[in-house]
């Protein structure tokens, strides 16, 4: 999931990774080299923590704490 704006979306749509983005948009952003891993993040009001485990489909995301078992 990203929140924000994605770009190259023909590329995307050949991934096996299910990409959901709030908009296309052709312009590239500024590199800062600032990027972060193993942190918790908001994402639309729902905070998203290390080794969550996120759900799915056209109808939307859940986030779980682990993993689903059907």
């Amino acid at each position: 999931m990203i929140d924000g704006c994605v770009r190259d979306v023909a590329e995307l749509a050949q991934c096996s990774t299910g990409i959901r983005a709030l908009a296309a948009m052709p312009w590239p952003t500024e590199k800062r080299q600032q990027g972060q891993r193993d942190v918790a993040v908001q994402i639309q009001g729902v905070v998203v923590r290390p080794g969550d485990w996120l759900y799915a489909d056209e109808d939307g995301i859940v986030v779980m704490p682990e993993p689903i078992t059907v």
